[in-house]
């Protein structure tokens, strides 16, 4: 969503030169780095191919939401965003200090409400927040973030639900688990966001942009060029 661009000043990170950014791209976007460990790293890779393998139209019916919702701490946010840069600077200091800067200017979740609420998503359901990280991540292995119709963004958020309703886990965690995933996958999202606007008129950058966000998708059993976004959602476009 070219929107979040407003939230992330990576120039710090995405702006400076290439061996900078090429390793905070590499390193500072890992999947383990940001994401606790709550997530079961292939629930949407297992969700499409079983409506591939199962060769059926996919269930219409609205998805129940209301166990993937979470009431948000304050407190947690801080917690959680503080256990961000420390786990990011293990492996890599100068995208750590990056993301403390950028945590130092503002309530950056709070933020990234506002901008998504137009879309009809919201950051205290996991459906919600699986939905736009799966597009934005979809989007930028693509080389592309413009923000899509609502109705793409429903349709995506009840695909993700059932996907999470399904493997059970997620439903079954605490608010604070499910905060901490929330707020990981957000954080990543606009990192994503960020670098792919920033990076349309370098190629070179793009294409490093492109290859971390396929790699960090694949270590969520998601490949995305086997799969497109329709009305109903994401399909596997058969091509691998």
């Amino acid at each position: 969503m070219r929107k979040l661009l407003s939230i992330v000043a990576l120039a710090v990170a995405l702006g400076g030169s290439d061996a900078a950014a090429e390793q905070f791209i590499s390193d500072g976007w890992s999947w383990t780095i940001l994401v606790p460990s709550v997530a079961q790293t292939d629930i949407l890779g297992s969700h499409l191919r079983e409506l591939r393998n199962r060769d059926e139209r996919r269930d219409t019916r609205p998805p129940d939401v209301s166990r993937l919702g979470y009431i948000p701490s304050k407190a947690r946010r801080s917690a959680n965003l503080a256990a961000f840069v420390k786990r990011t600077r293990a492996v890599d200091p100068n995208g750590a200090a990056d993301l403390q800067r950028l945590f130092a200017e503002g309530d950056v979740i709070e933020r990234i409400r506002a901008l998504i609420a137009p879309v009809g998503l919201r950051i205290d359901n996991l459906a919600d927040v699986y939905a736009l990280w799966w597009i934005t991540a979809w989007q930028a292995v693509q080389g592309d973030n413009d923000t899509l119709g609502r109705d793409m963004y429903a349709a995506v958020r009840a695909q993700a639900a059932r996907a999470l309703n399904n493997a059970g886990g997620p439903t079954r965690a605490s608010d604070a688990a499910k905060q901490e995933l929330a707020e990981a996958l957000l954080v990543q999202t606009a990192l994503i966001d960020g670098a792919v606007e920033q990076a349309k008129r370098n190629p070179a950058r793009m294409r490093q942009v492109r290859t971390a966000v396929a790699k960090g998708a694949k270590s969520m059993g998601l490949d995305m060029a086997a799969m497109e976004i329709t009305g109903g959602g994401f399909v596997l476009n058969g091509k691998r």
